[in-house]
């Protein structure tokens, strides 16, 4: 082997493994950049199952909340159906006492709504026609001082109005009942679904 040989060989030889090198160089660089990208793409994956889950989570709450919600407004809605229906019947009973239960509690009524000075009682045709003939008479007596007339017939479904002017106090059944209707459910509430 010659000298320029030798030379020529020992160029080849460094220049490939100088070529070594640089390609190992680049495959590490490679193979660096390769775990990088698969360890973001791992991060971005993951990032992405864990949004997923937190919206899938939140749509599951939403949904259940407003489940909760619905099932709330039926069961109230029935409970408030059957409290009026209870105070219904109530007044259907009330409506349908016999003769001297229902003017003694007319009566009870009349004498805890009478207000000083002369006033008229108005009952529905219904009760006029099934009044006792005594009964004016004996609530006067029981008013001290206070008194009532009967009046006209009223177009009411059982109680009266009493009429002082141009005052009228509405103490028919179903006005008591309407006015008193959140006090009485509440009242109703609690003893049906205590």
């Amino acid at each position: 082997m010659t000298g320029l040989e030798k030379i020529l060989s020992q160029i080849e030889y460094e220049s490939n493994d100088r070529c070594r090198a640089v390609i190992e160089e680049a495959d590490k660089k490679a193979q660096k950049i390769i775990a990088e990208a698969e360890a973001k793409a791992q991060s971005i994956l993951e990032e992405n199952e864990k949004q997923c889950a937190e919206k899938a989570e939140k749509a599951n709450q939403t949904a259940i909340s407003s489940a909760e919600l619905a099932k709330s407004k039926i069961l109230l809605k029935s409970k408030l159906d059957i409290i009026d229906d209870v105070l219904e019947k109530s007044l259907d009973s009330i409506k349908s006492l016999d003769d001297k239960e229902y003017f003694e509690l007319i009566e009870a009524l009349v004498l805890s709504n009478a207000k000083e000075g002369n006033g008229i009682l108005r009952l529905s045709q219904k009760d006029l026609n099934r009044l006792p003939k005594s009964f004016v008479d004996s609530l006067n007596k029981s008013l001290g001082g206070k008194s009532v007339a009967l009046g006209d017939a009223a177009d009411i479904d059982g109680g009266f109005i009493l009429v002082y002017g141009d005052i009228d106090i509405n103490c028919s059944f179903d006005a008591i009942a309407a006015s008193k209707r959140d006090e009485l459910r509440d009242s109703l509430n609690a003893l049906l679904f205590a």
